[in-house]
């Protein structure tokens, strides 16, 4: 039997954005995390869930594959990853968070504490690459695991793992790291709210997350770039800025103000990740994605490089999830079809 406490080392990897020089790592980003590689028979992840509200729901995969679900309860107390193992096989083991962050309660987090298990934790093996993600409810994996046509905005319903970025860094064989907010743009929210939009806070470690919560988890810090820097880096925004425009009728007006959010992004990326390729993932055909178009060409022209647009196909009635978001089965063809893109650059 051994017990550890969670820290980054060889045989434990934390996975996302996160304040490493806490005491106990603080899981907020979707897909945030951690992995080890056990050869064993059991186990047991030590987790405490400060807020009792919104409740945060956790995955555990074996070599990829989903063996476990669970909402953490409020408090501290240790979970089942994996049970009744035969004990002389070795298995990666992942613990990811499903659920995105929650800027309108900062307290809502997950902590890990510790690791214990029968067996023994061995060196981790590589990835290939490393991707970053930036997006909005659609990266979040916002509905895709509820039933069609249900109107419930619940934390079960997001997914991590039924999600486009999860099957195209799968196939990659890519780290994965996901900024993502439901309801917010590149300039604004659904709503048209500037105040929510994923630009701003870009270089903080969570720039969604404000108030005196997310402070005490470092989550106000600037990000350590060099500590991870990406091969690629895909966003997938645009959605809720066109939302945001229809709500406000004011495409006209507020066209060329998106276009340059969109490029001030651009290079806010480009100058934090010098080395990583660009990926605009456009919105849908009903989205103006000559928006996202527009400002990749304009980049370019500035002398951007390492710089391109994808389109993913539209999807239909048929595959719904929650709140007329796409299902897991649409995220698997998606990511697929992204991943066989990115290899082409």
């Amino acid at each position: 039997m051994f017990e550890m406490k969670i820290a980054e080392s060889s045989v434990l990897r934390l996975l996302g954005r996160m304040d490493r020089e806490q005491e106990h790592p603080a899981f907020d980003w979707t897909g945030s995390g951690l992995e080890v590689n056990f050869r064993g028979t059991d186990l047991w992840a030590e987790l405490e869930a400060p807020a009792a509200s919104p409740v945060m729901w956790m995955i555990v995969l074996a070599d990829g594959c989903p063996v476990g679900r669970f909402p953490v309860e409020q408090g501290r107390r240790f979970y089942p990853l994996v049970l009744g193992m035969e004990a002389d096989k070795c298995r990666v083991v992942s613990l990811l968070k499903e659920t995105q962050a929650m800027p309108s309660n900062p307290e809502a987090t997950v902590f890990a504490l510790s690791l214990k298990g029968e067996g023994t934790l061995e060196e981790l093996p590589p990835y290939g690459m490393k991707i970053e993600f930036i997006g909005d409810s659609l990266t979040s994996g916002e509905g895709a695991l509820a039933p069609k046509g249900n109107e419930e905005w619940i934390t079960q319903w997001f997914s991590c793992r039924g999600n486009y970025s999860w099957y195209a860094c799968r196939e990659l064989n890519a780290e994965r790291r996901v900024l993502s907010q439901s309801g917010y743009g590149v300039c604004w929210d659904w709503q048209h709210d500037e105040t929510n939009n994923m630009t701003d806070g870009y270089e903080k470690i969570a720039g969604v997350m404000h108030g005196e919560a997310a402070a005490a988890r470092g989550l106000d810090k600037t990000n350590d770039f060099a500590a991870w820097q990406p091969d690629i880096v895909c966003i997938r925004l645009l959605s809720n800025d066109n939302n945001g425009m229809r709500a406000r009728d004011s495409f006209a007006e507020d066209r060329d103000t998106v276009t340059e959010g969109c490029k001030k992004l651009i290079r806010k990326v480009r100058r934090n990740n010098p080395a990583a390729r660009i990926v605009w993932i456009l919105p849908g055909s009903d989205g103006h994605p000559e928006i996202g178009r527009d400002a990749v060409e304009a980049c370019l022209a500035e002398g951007i490089t390492g710089l391109s647009c994808f389109a993913l196909p539209d999807y239909g009635p048929d595959d719904l999830g929650a709140r007329y978001h796409p299902n897991a089965e649409w995220n698997r063809k998606a990511g697929l079809l992204l991943a066989d893109y990115l290899k082409t650059i």
